[in-house]
């Protein structure tokens, strides 16, 4: 990237290993060197004496009749033993263990990733211009700078779904029994809830980044961002950078990008948001305040991409 100190918010990491085992030799390098330690010492002294003594000593006399005989008889035994034990065991075993991984993380990855595109030219950096001029073609790999608003369907939805909960269906239907439309705010509520779920299923939405006069539709996942603990919206309308993947233009009068396409069904649902226009004039004319209505499709100098990341 040309600025050092841009921070990293989002990055899409499945995408990254993807696209790294078309392009990249990385891989996975685990080293293990193995030694033990295992000192014993053992020694040992065995120190005995054994001292034998005997001493005899006998006297014999016999005597007889008209003879006298006396005999005398001495005897001395002496044992003296000593007896001395010692040994000595002395064992020595060394045994090191020592583990050392070398792990190629998302991060580096990413990094390889975006040196070999801009290696091989084949990371195209566009401004606004390209965006206007269509000057982009689908399936680019781009670089791209502008600014992420918060308008977009989910917000606008989710103001509508608070608006009628505070309020309640009931009293807002007795504003609108004028109303010759045969959806009321009690339907209104629960299709709405119902699109809500379609377009966030999987936690993934859109964000709309402005690019001078030229919008790009940013089909982003919410646990890709860096920091789950922070808001979707934290760093609205401030100046980011985006490297992704091109996957629609609207380079011909007839091409458009609809906000809706995730529920398959978007011109159905996008005739449903005219016929809630009647019901959100009736709050106008009560004097309660409704939000704006975001363009549901978009036809005009505008692209729509996958991010791989997204730089401030």
């Amino acid at each position: 990237m040309n600025n050092p100190f841009d921070v990293l918010i989002y990055l899409d990491e499945n995408l990254v290993r993807n696209l790294s085992s078309l392009v990249l030799t990385g891989f996975i390098e685990t080293i293990t060197k193995t030694q033990a330690f295992d000192r014993t010492l053992s020694a040992g002294i065995h120190d005995g004496e054994r001292l034998d003594c005997f001493n005899e000593n006998r006297t014999s006399k016999n005597e007889r009749e008209g003879f006298k005989d006396n005999n005398k008889v001495e005897a001395n035994n002496n044992n003296l033993n000593h007896h001395v034990e010692k040994d000595i065991d002395l064992r020595q075993c060394i045994r090191e263990e020592e583990q050392v991984k070398t792990t190629y993380t998302t991060f580096v990855l990413n990094q390889r990733l975006l040196d070999h595109f801009n290696t091989n030219q084949q990371l195209q950096h566009r401004n606004q211009t390209d965006i206007e001029n269509n000057n982009v073609s689908t399936g680019e790999l781009i670089e791209l700078e502008g600014i992420i608003t918060s308008r977009g369907v989910i917000p606008y939805i989710d103001a509508l779904i608070n608006l009628i909960t505070i309020f309640g269906c009931e009293y807002l239907d007795n504003l609108n029994k004028d109303c010759k439309e045969k959806i009321n705010f009690s339907i209104s509520l629960k299709m709405l809830t119902y699109i809500r779920s379609i377009l966030t299923c999987n936690n993934t939405q859109d964000l709309i980044m402005e690019t001078g006069n030229g919008t790009a539709i940013l089909t982003v996942n919410k646990d890709n961002f860096m920091n789950n603990r922070c808001s979707l919206f934290d760093n609205i309308n401030c100046h980011c950078k985006v490297v992704g993947k091109v996957v629609k233009t609207c380079t011909k009068g007839c091409d458009t990008i609809s906000l809706l396409r995730k529920t398959g069904q978007e011109e159905f649902y996008e005739k449903f948001f005219e016929k809630c226009k009647p019901l959100l004039e009736c709050l106008k004319k009560n004097d309660i305040i409704i939000p704006e209505c975001p363009s549901l499709r978009i036809n005009k100098s505008a692209i729509q991409i996958i991010p791989l990341d997204i730089y401030m």
